[in-house]
């Protein structure tokens, strides 16, 4: 197994401003888009490498689960009869800002809910409290030792689950302040990544940011860098901060790289709705990882950065998923277009008109 996300899955009522009409029945949160990230990387058969859970209602809709199904990942459903499956209302006002409440009880995804092959995992995605991400790293670690130990484990097992897998921390939105910074701080030491948006960022902080200034990318990059530092008392770290249509911002011991949405040019004609592009942007990120694991550690977070950049803008092109189609001649196409073509394309882009910016 290449990837698990211990997100969840959401479906959503979404409204927009007046006259757009509502969307209703909307497949969502952040375990199906990190999910997602990962599986455009991964297509049919090694599409099984990619893990993830959904608890299943009683209302679950057929069209979700035809969807879902079709994808071959590795997801375990988890059939909860006595309830309704975990659904989210969502608005988006007029400054484009995108108020959200649950509309029931959430069903989490912890290590328990992980199958045998789940927890044989190389990455791990997790999107919850410093507090939690802490319990489930240690959790997770538990269950693979526990595994380990077993007498009736082969060898071939044994030594996949002594490899060190990467976590990559998503912190919860609602706890980005200033209060929980040393909170934040504690979980940084246990994951491998961690990866806010730049609003929770200047949150987390207790600061403003304004990219639209030469002063705010400096700031930008001084704080990353004291946060990396502080980690790097007990080992390297990636702070990634996701910055919506202005990219993404890298930062490691030695080095920073700042990387340009893929829709950077495009944005009016092809962003129809932004929901999700953060989770898939780690999804991918995660697979990025992975692909580029015998590189050195800068040289493979920031191919990862690549990765998830180009996943990220297959979620963003339409309300929910992009639709999968597969053609003999083609292979997969997602949205009419092969991920690894809008990969190479992006990298050279990147490459030939010098769309980044590395100190």
């Amino acid at each position: 197994m290449d990837f698990v996300t211990l997100g969840m899955f959401i479906i959503d009522e979404i409204h927009y401003q007046p006259p757009k009409q509502s969307d209703t029945d909307v497949m969502g949160g952040a375990g199906l888009y990190a999910a997602l990230g990962a599986r455009l990387f991964r297509p049919s058969p090694s599409s099984s490498k990619v893990g993830w859970v959904v608890h299943q209602g009683h209302d679950f809709p057929l069209n979700i689960k035809e969807t879902i199904d079709s994808w071959d990942t590795s997801c375990r459903f988890i059939e909860t009869p006595d309830r309704s499956t975990t659904r989210a209302w969502n608005r988006y006002e007029q400054d484009g800002y995108r108020s959200f409440k649950y509309m029931n009880d959430k069903a989490q995804v912890d290590e328990d809910c992980l199958t045998a092959e789940q927890l044989m995992s190389k990455t791990y995605h997790l999107i919850c409290s410093a507090e939690r991400c802490i319990n489930l790293v240690q959790g997770i670690k538990a269950k693979r030792k526990q595994m380990a130990e077993a007498n009736d484990t082969n060898d071939h097992i044994k030594q996949a689950l002594k490899d060190k897998p990467m976590f990559i921390w998503e912190p919860l939105p609602a706890l980005c302040k200033p209060s929980e910074f040393g909170r934040f701080l504690e979980a940084v030491k246990v994951v491998d990544v961690v990866s806010p948006n730049l609003e929770e960022f200047c949150s987390l902080l207790g600061v403003k940011l304004d990219l639209a200034q030469a002063s705010g990318w400096a700031s930008l990059h001084q704080t990353c860098k004291e946060i990396v530092e502080l980690r790097c008392e007990e080992t390297d770290a990636v702070l990634v901060v996701r910055l919506g249509e202005k990219g993404c911002f890298v930062a490691q011991r030695d080095r920073h790289l700042r990387l340009p949405a893929y829709h950077e040019q495009d944005a009016t004609s092809r962003v129809v709705d932004p929901t999700g592009g953060g989770n898939t942007f780690l999804g991918g990120f995660g697979i990025g990882a992975f692909q580029s694991a015998g590189s050195s550690c800068v040289a493979r977070f920031e191919e990862a950065a690549l990765y998830g950049t180009v996943a990220a803008s297959f979620a963003i092109e339409q309300v929910g998923v992009p639709i999968c189609e597969r053609s003999s001649v083609q292979g997969e196409l997602w949205n009419g277009e092969k991920v690894e073509s809008r990969l190479e394309e992006y990298k050279q882009r990147v490459k030939t008109k010098g769309n980044c910016a590395e100190e």
